[in-house]
């Protein structure tokens, strides 16, 4: 419920204030200037931000690739250390099976030279033995026996010399299947390093990606702050002018304000209160947030007449209501604005609708009052 008027003059006086004011802001509103020039400036901070934003998002997709390229490189190392594993392992089952063939051929050899020894005995003892073998022979059957003995002997030596070399064939043979399967992971090992190489190449390639993205980043950083800068100085400049529009006096307007809503809503923050608004500690908060559905519309508190509408990044869509000699009223975060500057409205004239736009965090309304430009507490002029 609204406070009662001291006395019934102070109403026609705000009436009256309001509709001089109505006069004085419709007519500066038409000839300023400085809320197209704050507005363009926005524009232009928001088109360098987003630059900038884009520059960053190619920065962190190399940063990523990167990752990944890295990721996949540690992958193949493991697989080159893994063959590099197995071609010693090959190395080191060829070189004891080399020592088998050698070990084998030594044997061999040995073998051979026995043969030889016995081969060059038996064709002496044919060449010069053999009258002596049949003159010490007792009967036939001594002769034949010799004589087979001799036969069975070089067959037997044959046969030796066969197996032996059949078991060399063998291990040669096994040594030529290591050679080969060491010669598949020498080629397996070279596939390898050449993909690491060019991963090796792909990360140096995304690393100076990275840089120029840095750099390029850190220039349009400078631009960004003086935009910002040019952005903050023509926003000054706009609120300084709307507060040159502004009417100044005693404050008797501050009396007779309705609550700016139909419904009671629910106070989540008071005036003066800390906030925390995304993660950012906000002290001594300049008005009352209401919270209220999306569209709930927003009601003047007082007669007045409009001074300011605008986009802000901070209040979203805003209006500004002066409500002569010297009170302002401030409505902030509207999801839509229903009036416009210098536009006269009466005490419960929808001027917007509740919404979330600037920076918030839900659906609500920021009502500020403000006294020659002094942020008061609103439980101080309305009740609900």
């Amino acid at each position: 419920m609204s406070k009662q008027l001291r006395a019934p003059w102070r109403r026609a006086l705000c009436g009256a204030l309001a509709v001089c004011m109505a006069a004085v802001c419709g007519g500066a509103a038409v000839n300023a200037d400085y809320k197209s020039d704050w507005e363009k400036a926005e524009q232009e901070l928001k088109k360098e931000e987003q630059v900038l934003q884009q520059i960053q998002n190619e920065k962190n997709k190399a940063e990523q690739q990167k990752k990944s390229l890295e990721n996949q490189q540690t992958i193949i190392i493991s697989q080159i250390n893994d063959t590099i594993d197995q071609i010693n392992q090959k190395n080191s089952e060829i070189a004891i099976q080399q020592q088998a063939i050698a070990d084998q051929q030594a044997v061999i050899d040995e073998r051979w030279a026995d043969f030889k020894e016995r081969m060059q005995a038996m064709q002496v003892m044919q060449d010069t033995g053999a009258v002596a073998v049949l003159a010490s022979a007792q009967s036939l059957y001594d002769l034949l026996t010799y004589s087979d003995n001799l036969q069975r002997i070089s067959e037997k030596d044959t046969e030796i010399l066969q197996e032996m070399n059949d078991e060399k064939a063998k291990l040669e043979e096994e040594e030529a299947a290591l050679e080969a399967a060491k010669a598949d992971l020498e080629d397996a090992k070279a596939a390898l390093d050449s993909k690491e190489n060019q991963l090796a190449a792909n990360i140096q390639a995304q690393n100076e990606t990275i840089s120029q993205k840095e750099a390029a980043a850190q220039a349009q950083e400078t631009v960004v702050a003086e935009m910002q800068k040019k952005a903050d100085e023509a926003e000054k400049q706009y609120e300084a002018w709307v507060a040159s529009q502004a009417s100044t006096g005693s404050g008797v307007c501050a009396e007779g304000f309705r609550w700016p809503l139909d419904i009671a809503g629910r106070v989540t923050t008071e005036f003066g209160a800390t906030q925390n608004i995304n993660g950012v500690i906000q002290t001594g908060h300049s008005g009352m947030d209401i919270a209220a559905p999306y569209g709930t519309p927003i009601k003047a508190a007082h007669d007045g007449v409009i001074s300011s509408t605008t986009g802000h990044w901070s209040y979203g869509n805003v209006v500004m209501v002066d409500n002569g000699d010297g009170v302002t009223t401030l409505y902030a975060h509207m999801s839509s604005i229903a009036v416009g500057v210098g536009q006269s409205v009466k005490q419960g004239d929808v001027i917007g609708y509740v919404g979330s736009t600037g920076n918030s965090t839900g659906n609500h309304l920021h009502f500020e009052v403000r006294i020659n430009g002094v942020k008061q507490n609103p439980r101080n002029y309305v009740a609900f």
